[in-house]
């Protein structure tokens, strides 16, 4: 567990940080004073000295009372419950090795009260490892000595280290949240706060899982409000200029954050709308085309496949009550009624197949039988599917075109050359 420095003030001034040892040695030369204030990451404000200088306190539970044995104890030949608690209490506040028992003395209690108290006392035992937890956290400075305590109780009380992390998990998340939500908020450099970060997070006695939690949930809220704040609309799109990617994802580092690991949705979405920055605002950059196209460059191709939705004519037959008689050989008679109607309907119907090109100044399409080509002032709207490009032209109607992939990227570089060509 790693040491937790304590940063001491004077008149508003940070004067040095120093380990628990140190400041208290230093309180007693005069080269600190009761005055000065302390902080540790993990602590909410600054705190005076006067205030460290109780600390620690030799146990963290009141001694329980004692009560005499009851009539189901004296059947027994036991002692009352609370008689191994006091003992166990009374090893505790003078055994050589802080909050520790050793089982030899566990075993002379057991002994001496008739039972075992880590069973018969299990609740009580358990309760006192909560009071411990929630003292030690009452200040917002968790030492690396009330780990120890923390964990020689543990061992006391018999408790499996499981069942330990199960009773003081949610004291500790809290804890780290607030330190962590603290650390932000000081008005230092991104590398000071992120060995704040690290100094904190190695403190708490907590599975990597419910670190990884609480930290998914204190740098999401910051990094999705500075995202947010970053973030431009384009035709609906979000957008964030590169040097906005660059100084969220530096800050990331500096804090000891790796998005893409920690945090992967929200460095998706950066990435994505980073890349659609790129698509709308960095000029367009020519792109090589199987079509032989002179000066006019091109700005993007695919091998695609065209389709227009065209409107068929079918023609049904209907026939009321019918028989048919047969006269002679393969001649038969039919009876009944005979009509034909015509009914139509919209198709999307697959034309041909070949290149679409963007060049500077039309859309190019070149097929296996079919070639033709527009210009930007002809485009009315451009519509992007999961699997289809859509062209909808001012004659002529829509020109749809499929292909596997890119279709947002296809559209937001056809809109800009519209936009361009109409002014």
């Amino acid at each position: 567990m790693a040491s937790d420095p304590l940063h001491v003030a004077r008149n508003g001034v940070e004067i040095g940080a120093y380990d628990l040892a140190d400041v208290m040695a230093k309180l007693a030369t005069g080269e600190l004073v009761k005055t000065d204030y302390y902080w540790s990451p993990g602590m909410a404000n600054w705190r005076l000295l006067s205030e460290l200088t109780a600390l620690p306190r030799v146990l963290p539970f009141p001694r329980p009372e004692v009560r005499d044995p009851n009539f189901l104890d004296g059947l027994l030949g036991r002692g009352n419950r609370t008689a191994g608690l006091v003992l166990l209490w009374d090893k505790l506040s003078t055994s050589p090795i802080e909050c520790r028992v050793s089982e030899d003395e566990i075993a002379q209690i057991d002994k001496q009260v008739g039972s075992s108290v880590r069973k018969r006392c299990r609740e009580e035992l358990e309760g006192w490892y909560r009071a411990a937890v929630s003292t030690y956290l009452a200040d917002r400075l968790f030492t690396t000595s009330e780990g120890a305590n923390l964990t020689n109780l543990a061992i006391t009380f018999g408790l499996e280290q499981a069942r330990a992390m199960e009773l003081h998990r949610e004291a500790f998340s809290i804890y780290l949240k607030a330190g962590l939500q603290t650390c932000l908020q000081r008005t230092a450099s991104p590398e000071e706060k992120g060995k704040q970060i690290a100094l904190l997070t190695q403190s708490v006695p907590l599975p990597a899982a419910a670190v990884a939690e609480v930290r998914k949930a204190v740098f999401g809220e910051l990094l999705t409000q500075q995202i947010q704040a970053a973030l431009t609309q384009d035709d609906g799109d979000e957008l964030i200029e590169p040097a906005n990617v660059k100084a969220i994802n530096d800050q990331a580092m500096a804090l000891g954050v790796r998005m893409s690991e920690e945090l992967p949705d929200l460095a998706i979405r950066m990435r994505q709308a980073e890349e659609l920055w790129n698509l709308y605002r960095a000029p367009l950059k020519p792109v090589g085309c199987d079509l032989d196209l002179g000066a006019e460059g091109c700005y993007w191709t695919a091998q695609v496949d065209f389709y227009l939705k065209k409107r068929i004519t079918v023609r049904r037959s209907y026939g009321g009550f019918s028989s048919s008689v047969r006269i002679f050989g393969s001649l038969r008679y039919r009876v009944g009624n005979y009509a034909v109607e015509r009914e139509t309907e919209d198709q999307v119907v697959k034309v041909d197949s070949g290149i679409l090109a963007f060049t500077a100044q039309r859309v190019i399409f070149k097929g296996e039988i079919k070639n033709f080509n527009f210009k930007y002032v002809k485009v009315l709207d451009v519509t992007a599917y999961s699997n289809a490009l859509v062209i909808a032209r001012d004659t002529g109607g829509d020109n749809i075109f499929l292909f596997p992939s890119g279709q947002k990227e296809a559209a937001v570089i056809l809109r800009r050359l519209v936009r361009q060509a109409k002014g």
